[in-house]
């Protein structure tokens, strides 16, 4: 199989530069490992089978890189690509004998669901008039994060081949979408494959975000293979320019504001580690690229955000003056001198909001469709509220942004105590801190997590948490051990 041995190059190049990424059971046989039950099952099977599991490898990197293709395209392939990941944690988790605990987060993930499905049958039952909603199911989808982040654990020696592929397509993606003659003329340019270039331009910081953060980690100190990181990194530089290129034509106000609220994050993180030159040249590279567009399309990012400025500035003084922020809004609306998208979104934040209000801490349920249409801008023609936390909060109330609240900050946690055992890269842990603040910031100003970028996101960000206090756990084995420095240690620096 040419693709399985291709990417078992890369892992075993990685293996030697890097042991977060490498076999250490290898190195010693008594310790357990992340890929402990797959390798017995390997060893149980004979040479026909061997080429099965070997295939089966390749097609778990061609799972994670379908997880993740919302980036990409518009479409619902990670729903495909998902339950078969899951199958091969299930199946996996039944054959092994080393069982890790989901913990209380994992059963706090099955009450929410259950609560979710009891909420929605009594309102179904009791007010069936009341019944609807739209794109409820991503609300169950905190059910299989565990097992995701099984999945995860499991093929953790393949992500840097995965890491590999993902910029691959991302500069193709990326290379067949832009139209440069349609940015130089002014007018917004598509940006990969994607409905909306808004939807767009969220992955593309996704990606830019990626290739920063796997050019940190190729920026290593390594004995082997300079070439092929000089050239990981330049690919890395490139996918990130281009990316900031793109978001720039695409003219998404959101994801401007994202990624300035997120590019700090990133580099603030990167300062407190131990760091070399070599760190720094790629992010002053990282910020020309990010430069230019903003000076190319400086005249029309000035127009876009000047007048949402000067609204802001307008809310500010009403609200400060009649001592009612409601009311200073409503002002606005009702004053014609909003610009367009912003205008629509603060008649759709007045409706969710008057929805919410109802019911501040468990919401409305899926009955929040039937109350839109008593709404004081019931006519505005949309029913996305154009802001993820009011999604949830209109649903679920402060119960439920409490419930992702703690998910997110538990999530974090684990990828902290993760990076500070050595237990993963500093380039994964900035990665995972500036792209779920990105992501987070987006969400104030449209509904991304209900997108298929953001059920992908949140599967994944979640799965990745849930794969860290696997990983802790390991870690607690091998110390039971007696194998404290075998652990599979990441290097301490990216």
């Amino acid at each position: 199989m040419v693709g399985y041995h291709i990417t078992r190059a890369i892992e075993e190049y990685f293996m030697r530069v890097s042991p977060s990424a490498g076999s250490y059971p290898d190195r010693h046989p008594t310790v357990p490992c992340s890929d402990l039950p797959l390798r017995r099952a390997a060893a149980e099977m004979g040479p026909t089978r061997e080429l099965r599991g070997q295939a089966i490898q390749v097609l778990s990197v061609i799972l994670m890189l379908g997880l993740v293709s919302a980036v990409w395209v518009e479409s619902d392939l990670y729903r495909y690509c998902a339950p078969f990941l899951l199958l091969q944690a299930l199946v996996t988790f039944v054959r092994t004998d080393e069982r890790p605990s989901i913990g209380i987060m994992g059963w706090l993930c099955i009450a929410w669901v259950v609560y979710i499905l009891l909420r929605n049958a009594a309102v179904f039952v009791l007010t069936p008039d009341m019944a609807g909603g739209s794109a409820e199911g991503i609300y169950l989808f905190p059910l299989v994060y565990p097992t995701l982040g099984y999945a995860f654990f499991l093929n953790w020696q393949r992500m840097p081949a995965t890491a590999w592929a993902f910029l691959v397509i991302s500069l193709v993606a990326l290379l067949a979408s832009l139209e440069p003659q349609t940015m130089l003329s002014g007018d917004r340019a598509p940006l990969l494959f994607h409905g909306n270039p808004i939807h767009a331009s969220v992955g593309a910081g996704l990606i830019a975000l990626a290739a920063i953060c796997f050019g940190l980690y190729l920026a290593r100190p390594g004995p082997h293979h300079r070439g092929l990181r000089i050239g990981g990194i330049a690919l890395c530089v490139i996918v990130a320019g281009l990316c900031f290129l793109g978001i720039a034509g695409a003219f998404s106000k959101g994801v401007w504001l994202a990624l300035l609220g997120a590019l700090p994050v990133l580099f603030a993180m990167v300062f407190t580690e131990r760091t070399q030159l070599r760190h720094w040249l790629l992010l002053a590279a990282v910020m020309v690229a990010a430069a230019i567009p903003s000076v190319l399309f400086y005249p029309e990012i000035s127009a876009l955000i000047a007048p949402n400025i000067a609204t802001a500035v307008a809310f500010v003084a009403g609200a400060t003056g009649s001592g009612d922020p409601l009311a200073a809004v409503d002002a606005l609306i009702a004053s014609g001198n909003v610009p367009f998208s912003l205008h629509e979104r603060l008649m759709i934040w007045m409706n969710g909001w008057e929805i919410w209000r109802t019911n501040l801490v468990l919401g409305t349920g899926i009955a929040w469709e039937a109350l839109w249409e008593t709404t004081s801008y019931a006519g505005v023609g949309y029913h996305l509220m154009h802001n993820g936390y009011l999604e949830v909060a209109v649903r679920y109330g402060l119960v439920g942004l409490g419930f992702y609240a703690v998910l997110m900050v538990w999530s974090l946690r684990q990828a902290f105590v993760c990076r500070a055992r050595g237990l993963i890269p500093s380039s994964a842990l900035v990665l995972y801190v500036t792209a779920t603040a990105f992501f987070a910031l987006t969400m104030l100003t449209n509904s991304n997590n209900r997108l298929a970028i953001g059920e992908s996101f949140m599967l994944v960000a979640a799965g990745f948490g849930f794969c860290c206090f696997y990983r802790l756990q390991l870690t607690v084995e091998e110390e039971e051990f007696g194998s404290k420095d075998a652990n599979g240690r990441a290097d301490d620096a990216y």
